[in-house]
């Protein structure tokens, strides 16, 4: 899914998304057509878990 997608299941930003995946925290596969970022289920999991995290603290 492209990265419009992901914010909106998270309710993360996108800029926070790139800034997560700069740090290492994901690791988006590329579309070979256009290189977009396409992130997975296991990517909007983590993004939740950040979010959490970050709430807690």
């Amino acid at each position: 899914m492209k990265i419009k997608e992901t914010e909106r299941l998270t309710g993360i930003p996108a800029a926070n998304i790139r800034y997560y995946e700069k740090e290492g925290l994901l690791k988006p596969g590329r579309n070979k057509e256009n290189n977009y970022r396409e992130y997975s289920e296991e990517d909007v999991l983590r993004l939740k878990q950040i979010k959490v995290l970050r709430l807690l603290g």
